[in-house]
């Protein structure tokens, strides 16, 4: 009788693997394929995975975005529509009030300031990425409530980044990932104004 193959050898995933699973399983959180008690529990998992089977585990009852299961090394990418531009020249880039905040945000600027408010937005994602790309003006990100925003992708030359909101994820709270760079404007990240001390 024939024996199964042997399994292969375990490989330790990067920290690129791990950021992954954990987007996925954000998506399966807004779609309502996870309740938050699971999501917390799994995305836990992910960030303290080491082996890509342990990563593989954690999706293996979720569809993946696009087509096919999620696999070992790269997820598929992300649905058209999921990712908005916003650009300017001189002009502030302002968006406030109820807008519908997509799940990743691209943000140029050559000479004009950036002044996005998600305080009173739409949200309907657990993560959302901010890719900044700004020249010689400042950008001020308001974030709504209990919002919690990692900076440590972020890169500045000639400016500073301030943000008084925490960095680790919270359970329930949308948490934002700013990264990209900044030249001659500093960038500042906030709650609204009911929320500054």
């Amino acid at each position: 009788m024939d024996q199964p193959p042997p399994p292969g050898p375990r490989t330790r995933v990067s920290d690129a693997e791990r950021e992954q699973v954990s987007q996925h399983l954000g998506e399966a959180y807004a779609e309502g394929r996870l309740d938050l008690e699971e999501f917390d529990r799994r995305n836990s998992a992910a960030h303290e995975a080491v082996f890509d089977d342990e990563l593989r585990d954690l999706v293996a009852d979720l569809p993946a975005p696009g087509e096919g299961a999620a696999t070992h090394g790269v997820l598929p990418a992300a649905e058209p529509g999921e990712a908005v531009e916003l650009s300017t020249d001189s002009a502030v880039l302002r968006r406030r009030g109820d807008w519908a905040v997509p799940r990743r945000l691209r943000v140029s600027s050559r000479y004009g300031g950036v002044r996005l408010d998600m305080s009173q937005a739409t949200i309907p994602h657990p993560v959302v990425e901010i890719e900044l790309a700004v020249h010689g003006a400042g950008t001020v990100l308001t974030l709504p409530e209990g919002a919690t925003a990692d900076v440590d992708a972020l890169r500045t030359r000639y400016a500073g980044v301030r943000s008084k909101v925490p960095a680790a994820r919270r359970p329930g709270a949308v948490h934002f990932v700013v990264r990209g760079e900044t030249y001659a404007g500093s960038v500042h990240i906030r709650y609204g104004r009911g929320r500054r001390r």
